[in-house]
């Protein structure tokens, strides 16, 4: 095989798996990061009954841990009015857990650079060394979202099956201890996200990726299957 034919190849290989993954983790960070997504599910499931604190407490409480987990902020130390008494908001092993998940969004932000890095690379060598520019890199945006649509849609029903199930599945997948097993009845990192905000949020990062993947996929199909102009 033609060693220019193999460059094309591994290029859009490439292409095809690094894009989809900067565009879902970008996704992840902007759902994760929205203060106005959190604001809305504390409304939605009533979590300032659940955690006895004002809608205002809350507010700044979510807007610590967006902070801490973008690395702007060092430390989850802040005091809330919880059930009438001036309190601090999380205990030890709370804090302790989101130093792992700090460290996970770390390396989600590393991974994600690198990924754009290298989907613009497969890029720029695919225009270098295709003969037919178009074709090579329409046919790698096709599979960019093909295969993430499919991936996505199994992912999908797998959730709605038995989200809790596959949701510890990924935390016993991502973290190396049993931090992330906190109490329901006293731990408020728990009762500000319960499980039904991950459902949300995971419904939301599903269909938004899902949607630019199919955006993506038609994009390429109408452009491949355009006639070339005969001058």
């Amino acid at each position: 095989m033609n060693i220019g034919k193999v460059i094309i190849k591994l290029s859009k290989m490439l292409f095809a798996i690094f894009l989809p993954l900067a565009i879902l983790l970008t996704i992840l960070q902007y759902y994760s990061y929205n203060e106005d997504m959190y604001m809305e599910e504390f409304k939605k499931y009533d979590i300032a009954s659940a955690t006895k604190m004002s809608l205002e407490d809350l507010n700044r409480t979510a807007n610590k841990l967006i902070s801490y987990m973008k690395d702007d902020e060092d430390n989850l130390d802040i005091k809330a009015v919880i059930n009438g008494e001036l309190a601090e908001v999380f205990g030890q092993r709370e804090k302790q857990h989101m130093v792992d998940v700090k460290e996970l969004f770390i390396k989600g932000h590393r991974v994600k650079n690198i990924s754009l890095v290298l989907t613009f690379a497969a890029l720029i060598t695919i225009v270098l060394y295709s003969r037919n520019r178009k074709r090579d890199i329409y046919g790698a945006v096709l599979w960019a979202g093909i295969v993430p649509i499919i991936l996505m849609i199994i992912l999908f029903i797998l959730v709605k099956i038995d989200f809790h199930k596959y949701f510890t599945y990924f935390h016993k997948l991502f973290f190396t201890n049993d931090l992330w097993l906190l109490n329901p009845q006293t731990d408020v990192l728990i009762q500000m996200l319960p499980l039904e905000f991950f459902i949300d949020i995971s419904t939301r990062i599903i269909g938004c990726f899902v949607g630019i993947s199919i955006l993506m996929t038609i994009i390429a199909y109408i452009n491949l299957k355009k006639k070339p102009r005969v001058s």
